[in-house]
């Protein structure tokens, strides 16, 4: 894994979302929730997929993508909501237990338009915070000001491994 700039890392998703939509028009996020071999999936249940950010804030951090396309909470239903968000609870549980942070900090993000480092599809990041100075502030770990971590494609399935294990001790 290699941490770059922001700069670096905006032509690398431009390229990544290339690669992943082949020239259609559509949401991101929707592709990456209906990929059914994709190597950084980490788990899922019947409305959300979890997987491991390629373009990450922090090591370990995660993505619980819901599989429909919508862009707010209220669009959901409770049961969908509910699932989406027992989903984030394990995977911060995951994270916890495989990589001990001093904090895992949840965000439900997505803008109203698409732009460069985000989609309006909703999502909930689970980043774990090792740092516990200045570098934890919630607006230096929520943007890219630190650096991107980028991992390799064989850097993945370790990771998400070890998280796919961890995530089926969490249940309960």
């Amino acid at each position: 894994m290699r941490v770059v700039t922001k700069e670096v890392a905006l032509a690398a998703l431009g390229e990544h979302r290339k690669a992943l939509l082949g020239g259609e028009l559509r949401c991101v996020m929707c592709a990456l929730a209906t990929r059914e071999q994709a190597r950084e999936r980490v788990a899922e249940s019947a409305h959300a997929v979890v997987l491991l950010d390629r373009f990450a804030c922090r090591y370990g951090h995660l993505m619980v993508i819901a599989k429909s396309h919508v862009e707010r909470a209220s669009e959901l239903s409770w049961p969908v909501y509910s699932d989406i968000q027992r989903l984030a609870f394990d995977a911060i549980r995951a994270v916890e237990q495989c990589f001990a942070p001093a904090r895992v900090f949840t965000a439900t993000l997505g803008a109203a338009v698409e732009l460069p480092m985000t989609y309006s599809h909703y999502h909930v990041h689970v980043i774990p915070v090792a740092e516990t100075d200045e570098r934890a502030r919630p607006a230096r770990v929520l943007s890219w000001s630190e650096g991107v971590l980028v991992y390799e494609d064989a850097e993945v399935e370790p990771i998400c491994q070890k998280l796919r294990l961890a995530f089926s001790h969490t249940s309960g």
